[in-house]
C-alpha cells in the first residue's frame, strides 16, 4: 500500500511540475466537462472551443493561451488516458507552429534524463496535399489517401498512391530533415523551405527528428503541422498536436495545440529514473 501510494504522490506531483510550467508561461487553465449528454469527452480541443464559443468575440484577446487537463475517451481501446491539452489560438500560422515547438522543448528539458533518446516525427497537411495535386491525384482519392494514413491504414494509402512518382512516395517516409529536404525541393521548388528549416532547428537542437508525410495527426480538423514525441522504450507517443482549423457554431478557430499523455510519461521517468518514481 505504501508504495502505490508513494508511485501515485509522486505522478501527482510531476503532473503539477507541468501545470505550474504552462501557468509561469502565461497559459489560462480552461475546465472541461468528461461526458455531456451521455457523450464522452474524446477530444480536449472541441470542448475547450464549444466553452470559449460562448463568450462573445469582442470579450477574447488573441493570441490566447489556454490549457484542460483531465481524462479523455478512446473508443478504439475502451478506456480513459489522463492527459493535459495545451492551445495557442489566433492568427498566428506558421509563427504559432513555432512558439508550440519551443514550449514543448522546454518542457521536456524539465523531464530527468528523458531527452536522450526522445523522438519527435514532424508531418505536414499542406505539404501533402500540395504533392497530391503536383501529381494530379483527384480529389476524391487523395481524400481516401488521407482518411486511410489517418487511421494508419499504410497498406489502403500505399494502394491508392501506386500511380504516384517514387519520389513523392518517399515523403510519406520517416526520414532525417536533410534527405527529406532534398527530395521536397525537386518535387515543389516554390515550398517554405525557411519554415520548414526553423522548426527543424527548433526541435533538432533538443531531440533527434525525422519528417514523415504520412503522419496526418488523428483528427480531421489538422490543416498544416502535425507532430509526434516518442520518448525511449515507450511505445505510445507521449504527445500529439498540429496547427488546426475548426468551425464551433458558425465560429472559426484557428491555432496549434497539442496534448499531452501522462502516463506514457509516468511509465517513461519510472524507466529513467527509478528514484523519482519507484
Amino acid at each position: 500500500m505504501d508504495e502505490w501510494l508513494n508511485q501515485n504522490r509522486r505522478e501527482y506531483e510531476l503532473m503539477m511540475m507541468v501545470i505550474n510550467q504552462f501557468l509561469a508561461q502565461g497559459f489560462y487553465p480552461v475546465p472541461t466537462a468528461p461526458a455531456q449528454a451521455g457523450h464522452y469527452r474524446e477530444d480536449h480541443t472541441q470542448s475547450i472551443l464549444e466553452l470559449l464559443s460562448s463568450f462573445p468575440e469582442s470579450h477574447i484577446q488573441f493570441p490566447l493561451q489556454v490549457f484542460s487537463l483531465g481524462p479523455v475517451y478512446d473508443p478504439g481501446y475502451g478506456r480513459w488516458a489522463e492527459t493535459i491539452d495545451v492551445e495557442i489560438l489566433g492568427a498566428g500560422g506558421a509563427q504559432h507552429e513555432v512558439l508550440a515547438l519551443e514550449l514543448i522543448m522546454r518542457l521536456i528539458a524539465t523531464w530527468p534524463n528523458l531527452a536522450s533518446g526522445t523522438l519527435m516525427v514532424l508531418g505536414h497537411l499542406g505539404l501533402l496535399n500540395q504533392v497530391l495535386a503536383t501529381e494530379s491525384v483527384p480529389d476524391v482519392t487523395a481524400a481516401q489517401i488521407l482518411a486511410a494514413l489517418r487511421s494508419g491504414n499504410l497498406v489502403t494509402a500505399e494502394t491508392l498512391m501506386t500511380h504516384m512518382a517514387p519520389a513523392s512516395r518517399r515523403l510519406l517516409m520517416s526520414q532525417p530533415f536533410a534527405e527529406f529536404l532534398e527530395i521536397f525541393r525537386k518535387i515543389l521548388p516554390e515550398a517554405d523551405f525557411e519554415h520548414l528549416s526553423r522548426l527543424e532547428k527548433v526541435v533538432h537542437q533538443h531531440v533527434e527528428t525525422r519528417w514523415d508525410l504520412s503522419l496526418t495527426g488523428n483528427w480531421s480538423y489538422y490543416t498544416d503541422l502535425v507532430f509526434s514525441l516518442y520518448l525511449k522504450d515507450v511505445g505510445q507517443p507521449v504527445l500529439n498536436g498540429g496547427r488546426f482549423i475548426q468551425d464551433i457554431h458558425g465560429r472559426a478557430w484557428q491555432g496549434v495545440g497539442f496534448t499531452l499523455y501522462l502516463d506514457p510519461l509516468y511509465q517513461a521517468v519510472r524507466q529513467e529514473m527509478g528514484s523519482l518514481i519507484p
